[in-house]
């Protein structure tokens, strides 16, 4: 039954505008990557340098802001047509109607990962980068910071479908993505800012903000916030009169 409610998700979706946010986010990031001319950093290759100078901006503002696009594109459908006292109408638990939503969210996020790894990738062949592509690290890198995501997702999913407006969720987005700066300063107190998470967790072993993460840490602060994200809003969901 999730199933079906996935697929009407999937097909409610602006794509034009999905794929538009999809593709300008990594090319940004991407820009800002290779854009500037510098040397790899000492004992690094030219594929980990550029790879970490790539995902510094991306992972830090332009994957925060994609998440909260997509997460306020989900409700949009609902909130414009007044679809949600016919969508809990029908009878299944409302939670399989979140649970899909949150499911094709991450799917998004996951395409758009997939997008950077394919755009960095082509860049950098025919930049000519030297040496081996070390798989392990972009893979390694891109799928943790998929899942230190998932708060953040869950966050912003709860928030669009408490607010009709399409502005206000992505406004607050917007705000709270610009003290991931000062955040992601202490490492310590930045893996439980949620907008921090997915930079701290896509940075690579060896670069200085990543080398004061514990990664155990890093992952009960992601799944405690998944937890109490979800809960909450399902929590809302079934005390709400639509």
């Amino acid at each position: 039954m999730v199933l079906n409610y996935i697929k009407t998700e999937w097909n409610k979706l602006p794509w034009m505008i999905i794929f538009a946010v999809i593709l300008i986010g990594p090319a940004v990031s991407l820009w800002i990557g290779f854009g500037v001319p510098t040397k790899a950093g000492e004992g690094l290759t030219p594929w980990q340098w550029y790879f970490s100078i790539s995902i510094h901006k991306y992972s830090l503002f332009f994957l925060p802001i994609v998440t909260g696009i997509f997460a306020a594109l989900l409700c949009r459908f609902e909130h414009l047509s007044g679809g949600w006292k016919r969508l809990f109408t029908f009878p299944v638990p409302r939670s399989f109607i979140y649970l899909s939503k949150w499911i094709v969210l991450i799917l998004l996020l996951l395409l758009t990962q997939i997008v950077f790894l394919a755009g960095f990738i082509t860049i950098g062949t025919f930049k000519g980068l030297e040496g081996l592509i070390p798989w392990d690290l972009f893979v390694k890198s891109l799928l943790s910071g998929l899942a230190a995501a998932f708060p953040l997702g869950t966050l912003l999913l709860g928030v669009s479908l408490f607010w009709k407006s399409f502005a206000t969720p992505f406004v607050l987005n917007m705000l709270f993505t610009v003290p991931s700066i000062i955040a992601t300063g202490s490492p310590r107190l930045g893996i439980w800012y949620p907008w921090a998470q997915p930079f701290l967790a896509m940075m690579p072993e060896n670069h200085q903000w990543a080398a004061s993460v514990d990664p155990l840490v890093l992952t009960v602060a992601v799944m405690l916030y998944i937890s109490v994200f979800a809960f909450s809003t399902l929590y809302w969901l079934a005390k709400t009169d639509w």
